[in-house]
């Protein structure tokens, strides 16, 4: 049988719900479970491979542009799973660990890049924010026009905003937390003890693995980012004296005291999505990375 996911489209929120429904109705080892909603009311998904205690989660397209990120965690869900049945050193993994899915976390945003503002009763609004452009390839932001991936608990209140208003990219919003695209992942991820996490953006093949830790938090990520490197070639990013904070990857690593990565797929393409050829690499890349977090969640 050929596989339920194909990587190689543009790939859309309806996509990811028919995939998803095919999946679990294939695949007794998946579960699905909604954890919250968009702005405009999609559903945000997160699919769990394994029964075991320990936890460790992979998510993908806080940024709108960053939508080939969703497509690639689909297709490790389905490549998992096809192992969980084939290989038993594969079904003993996950008895023990949970591996969980949230392929995409900012869908009306993703919907936005790919398809336009005419679907939208905020068309007017989502112009005006675009400086009167009706191209959204380079949107970043959900459909309220704030960044994601800025809303976060930590150091929130020293972010830079020199945007100061709702813009394709990089607006912090008038709070942390505003956003229920951000709340829910925010709560789901206070619900579950995750080990690890791996928050997919794109582009530049690189890996940023601390914040402002220290200690043994630094250490165990320190030797954990090696290892995610060595597996996909990308770069580990040090993040200077004075990094911005308000990133999922900066909370979770300063107020959890665990490790989370954020890793940027594909070679650096600017402010646009990350062309489809480039796919095949990423990959090939990336296949492998939520079976090496899994795997050390039994060496932790």
């Amino acid at each position: 049988m050929g596989n339920i996911v194909n990587p190689k489209q543009v790939y859309r929120y309806t996509q990811l719900l028919d995939d998803i429904n095919l999946l679990t109705s294939k695949y007794d080892s998946l579960e699905k479970r909604v954890i919250g909603y968009s702005v405009n009311h999609r559903k945000l998904i997160a699919l769990r491979l394994g029964t075991g205690k320990k936890a460790v989660m992979l998510n993908g397209a806080h940024h709108a542009r960053e939508w080939l990120t969703s497509a690639l965690l689909m297709n490790m869900a389905e490549y998992y799973c096809k192992r969980h049945e084939d290989e038993e050193e594969i079904r003993k993994l996950f008895k023990e660990v949970s591996l969980w899915f949230v392929p995409m976390v900012n869908p009306d945003g993703v919907t936005l890049v790919q398809d336009g503002a005419d679907q939208f009763h905020q068309k007017n609004e989502l112009i005006k924010m675009n400086d009167g452009s009706v191209h959204y390839d380079g949107w970043k932001a959900n459909i309220r026009g704030i960044d994601l991936n800025r809303q976060y608990p930590m150091d929130w209140e020293t972010i830079d905003d020199q945007i100061r208003k709702p813009a394709p990219a990089m607006f912090k919003g008038k709070k942390p937390l505003s956003e229920p695209e951000v709340r829910s992942l925010y709560q789901f991820s206070l619900e579950h003890n995750f080990a690890f996490v791996a928050c997919y953006h794109s582009s530049g093949e690189e890996i940023f693995w601390q914040y402002k830790s220290s200690g043994a938090v630094y250490d165990s990520a320190k030797k954990l980012a090696e290892k995610l490197a060595a597996l996909t070639g990308y770069r580990l990013v040090e993040p200077g004296p004075n990094p911005s904070g308000g990133g999922f990857t900066d909370w979770f690593i300063m107020v959890q005291k665990r490790p989370s990565f954020t890793i940027e797929i594909g070679p650096y393409v600017g402010p646009v999505p990350v062309p489809l050829h480039y796919y095949d690499k990423i990959w090939k890349e990336n296949k492998e990375v939520g079976l090496l977090l899994a795997k050390a969640c039994l060496q932790n």
